[in-house]
C-alpha cells in the first residue's frame, strides 16, 4: 500500500516540476456544462512576492455546444487590503467562420487568454478572482470547465 502511495506522490510532483511557468493554476467544473448568469467561479492566489512581475489568465473549455463565437465575463479581484477591481473581458472562442479556436478536436476545445501582464501586487495576502459570465443569455451551454492562471511573467509556454 505504501508503494503505491509513494508512486502516486512521485508522479504529482513530476506533473508540477513540468510547468514551472505556472504559481497558480486551478480551473472549476460547470455542471451540467451550463453557466448560469448566477453562478460565480471563485479562485485564490496566495501572493507571497510583491516585487515580481505575473501575468494571469483565463482558462476556458467550451464544447460545440457553445452558440456564440464570444462569451463576455465579469472579472471581480479582492485584494487582502479591502481593495476590488471589477473588469469586464471578452473571450473569442471561434472564429469569424465559426471555426473553434483553441486547443482540441472534436466536442472539447480549451482557451487560454491573456488577461493581465505584468501584474505587480502591492500587497501580500490571498487575492480572491471570481469569474461570472455576463453574456444576455441566462443559462450558457457549452461551457466545461473555467479557470485562473498566474505565471510569472515572460514564462509562458
Amino acid at each position: 500500500m505504501s508503494r503505491i502511495i509513494a508512486v502516486i506522490l512521485f508522479l504529482g510532483i513530476f506533473a508540477v516540476s513540468c510547468d514551472r511557468a505556472a504559481v497558480y493554476d486551478q480551473s472549476v467544473i460547470i455542471p451540467n456544462e451550463t453557466w448560469s448568469a448566477d453562478s460565480i467561479a471563485t479562485f485564490t492566489l496566495p501572493v507571497a512576492d510583491t516585487v515580481a512581475a505575473y501575468d494571469l489568465y483565463i482558462n476556458l473549455r467550451n464544447t460545440t455546444d457553445y452558440q456564440f463565437q464570444n462569451l463576455y465575463l465579469f472579472v471581480d479581484i479582492h485584494a487582502p487590503n479591502g481593495a476590488t477591481l471589477r473588469d469586464t473581458f471578452e473571450c473569442y472562442l471561434a472564429d469569424d467562420h465559426g471555426k473553434w479556436l483553441g486547443k482540441g478536436k472534436g466536442r472539447i476545445y480549451d482557451n487560454r487568454f491573456l488577461y493581465r501582464q505584468s501584474v505587480k501586487f502591492s500587497t501580500k495576502g490571498d487575492y480572491r478572482i471570481q469569474l461570472q459570465q455576463a453574456m444576455r443569455a441566462e443559462n450558457l451551454k457549452g461551457l466545461a470547465n473555467v479557470g485562473v492562471r498566474m505565471e510569472h511573467q515572460g514564462v509562458s509556454k
